[in-house]
């Protein structure tokens, strides 16, 4: 049992090491997955690439077999089905995963609804969101790395 542990803290330390090297690195890599189904969502998830393509602190990254962290954004039209207002909202459910070698593992969602007059403010609050995980993630990691 006490070896069993002792190999599995060993074994979630070089991952972290694995993951660090990139964390730490000039630009944190990262894979948006676009799971839009509407035009507003879609228009939502190319706003929230373009902050990321243009901040100096991340970098879109396709490359599935290296540590990064990965963000799925599911959405719908809000009134789908209603002629009348049909494309003026979407309805988003986007996920932050940490990304290794085609494997997943969850860290944060959130559920919302946004309006096409709030696209940038609502991407910009996705880059918000993303950026605080990170910097949480970075100093638990770094506490741990220091036990």
């Amino acid at each position: 049992m006490i070896l069993e542990e002792s190999m599995l803290r060993i074994l979630w330390l070089l991952v972290f090491v694995v993951i660090t090297g990139l964390m730490f690195a000039q630009m944190v890599p990262v894979e948006i997955v676009n799971e839009a189904e509407d035009s507003t969502g879609r228009l939502l998830v190319t706003k929230f690439r373009d902050v990321i393509r243009s901040s100096p602190s991340y970098t879109i990254t396709y490359a599935s077999d290296e540590p990064h962290f990965k963000i799925k954004i599911d959405t719908m039209d809000r009134w789908k089905g209603d002629p009348e207002n049909e494309g003026f909202s979407t309805i988003y459910n986007y996920t932050i995963l940490l990304s290794y070698d085609g494997l997943d593992t969850y860290c944060y969602n959130q559920l919302g609804y946004a309006g096409r007059d709030t696209l940038d403010r609502v991407a910009y609050s996705f880059y918000s969101d993303l950026d605080e995980f990170i910097e949480a993630f970075l100093a638990i990691l770094v506490n741990y790395l220091e036990e």
